[in-house]
């Protein structure tokens, strides 16, 4: 299947690489991934949805081919980062998924840029804010120490905590695949830090009451990272959202779950 390879640029030279592919004749989708994670990191989840839609997918700044900016950022920023990929790719409305950080990032993308989403996918996020359940300690303190470490060394002590303990059971060649990702793409400490600033940071919640898109919120009840518990705030707040949830699956569920989530995402992108 073929991929376009661009980069938007966005005020003061900032690049920001991103691909499309997928269906031309379809709706466009926007995948946009969580912490110290680049568009790679889809594998089959992406490949699926391209059987379906268009499917547009960027490196967030600081990761892969992207920029890592100097300054401080913040959700908002990088929400405009991924407006800026939209218009450069001549799309003017898209229907959003994003995971984690991903997901913060969309919905300041659906506040600042209502016009630039159709509907809105929030997988495994937090509004932020006293609205937020907060990560319990350990796996803030396993999150930070990934901060000091080689990459590929951060990316095998962190799988515990991303996926489940029966998914690294049965899958264990997924750290493998992740590692040799990290190998062959520029890595930046600023780019991790930066991230992991702007995820800290983050709080959508005064805002949510606003956000009339229709939002599908899904989550894992294995999730160490992210607490389900904050998917149901956010399903409180926002006027239009329901919720899913993925039995026995852990934060990264696209790639331990790619169908089900797939299918769970279709269902909810094509209903009327």
């Amino acid at each position: 299947m073929t991929r376009e390879k661009r980069f938007a640029r966005r005020r003061g030279g900032q690049r920001l690489y991103y691909e499309i592919g997928g269906r031309a004749d379809a709706p466009p989708l926007l995948l946009i991934r969580g912490l110290s994670r680049s568009s790679s990191y889809w594998l089959e989840y992406r490949e699926l949805l391209e059987r379906e839609r268009r499917v547009l997918v960027l490196d967030n700044r600081g990761v892969g081919r992207s920029d890592s900016p100097r300054g401080v950022w913040t959700t908002e920023a990088m929400a405009d980062d991924a407006a800026a990929v939209l218009a450069d790719s001549g799309v003017q409305r898209a229907d959003v998924f994003g995971i984690s950080l991903g997901g913060m990032i969309a919905q300041q993308l659906a506040l600042r840029h209502p016009h630039r989403v159709d509907r809105l996918v929030l997988a495994c996020t937090t509004p932020g804010g006293r609205a937020a359940r907060r990560i319990e300690p350990r796996a803030l303190a396993a999150l930070a120490r990934t901060a000091t470490m080689p990459f590929d060394e951060a990316i095998r002590f962190s799988a515990p905590w991303a996926l489940s303990e029966p998914f690294l059971a049965r899958r264990p060649e997924i750290v493998d695949i992740w590692v040799a990702i990290a190998a062959s793409e520029p890595r930046s400490r600023r780019g991790q830090l930066g991230q992991l600033w702007a995820a800290a940071r983050h709080d959508a919640s005064p805002h949510l009451r606003h956000l009339a898109h229709p939002t599908l919120l899904l989550t894992g009840d294995a999730d160490r990272l992210v607490s389900p518990t904050n998917s149901e705030r956010l399903e409180a707040a926002l006027p239009r959202a329901s919720m899913r949830t993925l039995r026995g699956a852990g934060h990264d569920f696209p790639t331990e779950r790619p169908e089900e989530t797939r299918d769970l995402v279709m269902e909810f992108l094509t209903r009327p």
